[in-house]
């Protein structure tokens, strides 16, 4: 098989051209140009048919890099929260010690504050012997005035209650007199109803009536007019005499219901005028009764006005009573207060000598295990974290990102970590903490491989935390990991080799399509998300399984060329 053919089978990624483009540059700088140009000549002979791929559908991720540490997700700093300086009396733990929540950590020697403590509660005794006997005598004379007051009282309570009694009498009256003028108000609205009902009938039949009558006179006239036509034609005499009798029926029927129309009617008009008188009672009726409520409402304003006094009277006398008890009360609460006042101080110091005592031994305040320890037996320590504990059976990641990279990362993204402790295993972790605000600034170069984007001046880094899904046993506090944020997935979806996507005149992405005959065509598409290798394909018009030609590398063989200096190298603006 000719070596064209072979070539012509093998599908040529874009990394794979320009890995020989790169190898022939590297050999270009001991063969010089023309070998660099034989080898594109050659190239360009196997490229005479188009390198091909085809459309697939798989997981696109879009990734952000960054190194950090293994730290513990939960470290605490113990130390005494006194407001003294005190010896160490004891230390109970050393380092790599597994302490639990709530063991003792250390003691301080607080001999002097207990020597101060004793002094004060001896003091504060003799204070409350004092003040206690200032008070009863101040309390006696409290229970005096009460006394005194609750006569004047009582006498203004009864005639109180008599004048409530006599409202309660005026206003079950006025309720009473209410319920009947509404018991009048319906009455006179049932025989507004009735009236109103009885004047609707005596105008229905009247209306009849009247209808009745003019079929009455209609038929009159029809009746005279036949009996002329029969004596003017006496061959039908037979037929009109039984059409004159058929007419001076109808006339007698049509007489007869006009009668009793009329006596239907005048029987209605005298029910009409009985709803009426019946109506007219039933207003009078309700007229009276409001009379008697605003008679009824005079009664309950007067026993209002003597509550009123009533009320007055007996306010005055519990005001005299009440200023006579508040006076000795004022004069008994002052004396409390005195000495309240004077022991105040003294209690306040025994609180603050007793909280400080509280505090002698210090106590884990969490699960874990020593890490650190800052302070020996006899030292005056009155800083912080004199012991340190860390939780190594939980543990997290922590990075500093730059400023540049930070809004692509969220709580709850998931990360994949890797130590050299853990070799090859990917550690599954998520974002559970990111610092709204700058940790440190930090100048990296292009020359550095610091964890976040590559700057040539000062940039803000911020915080992010990233919790492990699960632990390893070979992790331990401050090991290197390299973090893989995923900011982005795609399942199943449309790509192509981000190679092969190429911008047209109108700035629009596109690819070159390879139809069944080998024709071309350019397909605009709208992409997606991207991974090291392939982009997404949102829309368009591609499917799974069309054939694209393959892009070129960029710039012509010429132009690779025109970047060669004399001895064969390279330079890159």
């Amino acid at each position: 098989m000719k070596l064209k053919e072979v070539l012509g089978r093998i599908k040529f990624s874009k990394k794979v051209v320009a890995a020989m483009v790169a190898a022939a540059l590297i050999i270009s700088t001991i063969a010089g140009v023309s070998g660099v140009k034989y080898m594109m000549a050659q190239a360009k002979e196997t490229e005479e048919e188009p390198i091909t791929v085809t459309v697939i559908k798989q997981d696109v991720e879009k990734t952000l890099a960054a190194t950090g540490t293994i730290i513990s997700a939960e470290e605490s700093g113990q130390f005494a929260t006194v407001s003294g300086s005190y010896p160490v009396e004891e230390v109970y733990v050393k380092v790599g010690d597994e302490v639990k929540k709530g063991d003792p950590l250390y003691k301080l020697d607080m001999t002097s504050m207990e020597e101060t403590l004793s002094y004060q509660q001896q003091a504060l005794d003799l204070q409350n012997q004092q003040n206690a006997i200032t008070q009863e005598n101040a309390n006696k004379a409290v229970e005096d005035a009460k006394n005194s007051g609750a006569v004047q009282v009582n006498d203004a309570g009864r005639a109180l209650d008599q004048a409530k009694q006599d409202k309660a009498t005026a206003d079950r009256n006025q309720s009473t007199v209410n319920s009947q003028l509404e018991s009048s108000k319906k009455a006179e609205d049932e025989a507004k109803t009735a009236y109103d009902n009885a004047c609707s009938e005596v105008s229905s039949l009247q209306s009849k009536v009247d209808r009745l009558q003019k079929e009455v006179d209609t038929a009159s006239t029809q009746t005279s007019s036949s009996s002329k036509d029969d004596d003017k034609d006496s061959k039908d005499e037979s037929s009109s005499s039984s059409s004159s009798g058929t007419t001076d029926q109808d006339l007698k029927n049509k007489k007869a219901d006009l009668e009793k129309a009329k006596t239907d009617l005048s029987n209605a008009i005298a029910n009409r005028d009985s709803k009426k008188s019946a109506y007219e009672s039933a207003v009078s009726a309700r007229q009276s009764a409001e009379q008697s409520l605003q008679s009824a409402k005079d009664s309950v304003s007067s026993a209002n006005r003597a509550v009123d006094s009533a009320n007055s009277s007996a306010s005055n006398a519990q005001n005299s009573a009440n200023s006579n008890i508040a006076s000795q009360y004022s004069a008994a609460k002052s004396s409390e207060l005195a000495a309240k006042s004077s022991t105040l101080s003294a209690k306040q110091e025994i609180a603050k000598s007793q909280e400080e005592l509280s505090k002698a031994v210090v106590y884990a305040s969490q699960d874990g295990t020593v890490t650190n320890v800052n302070i020996v037996k006899g030292q005056t320590y009155s800083g912080t974290d004199a012991v340190v504990i860390d939780n190594v059976t939980s543990l997290k990641a922590t990075a500093d990102i730059d400023e540049g990279q930070i809004p692509q990362i969220v709580v709850g993204q998931k990360v994949e970590i890797k130590t050299d402790a853990t070799g090859d295993e990917i550690l599954e972790g998520t974002v559970t903490f990111v610092s709204p605000t700058a940790t440190k600034n930090s100048t990296k170069s292009t020359e550095g491989t610091s964890s976040t984007e590559s700057v040539s001046k000062s940039r803000a880094t911020y915080r992010v935390d990233v919790t492990l899904d699960n632990n390893n046993e070979n992790l331990r506090l401050g090991m290197t990991a390299k973090m893989t944020f995923i900011t982005a997935n795609a399942k199943n979806v449309l790509v192509v080799p981000s190679s092969d996507l190429q911008t047209n005149a109108d700035g629009n992405k596109y690819v070159v399509v390879q139809q069944a005959d080998g024709t071309t065509e350019d397909v605009v598409v709208t992409t997606g998300i991207s991974d090291d290798f392939y982009t997404e394909i949102k829309d368009g018009s591609l499917k799974e399984g069309d054939v694209i030609v393959e892009a070129g590398l960029d710039g012509s063989a010429d132009a690779v060329l025109d970047d060669m200096g004399s001895d064969g190298g390279i330079y890159f603006e």
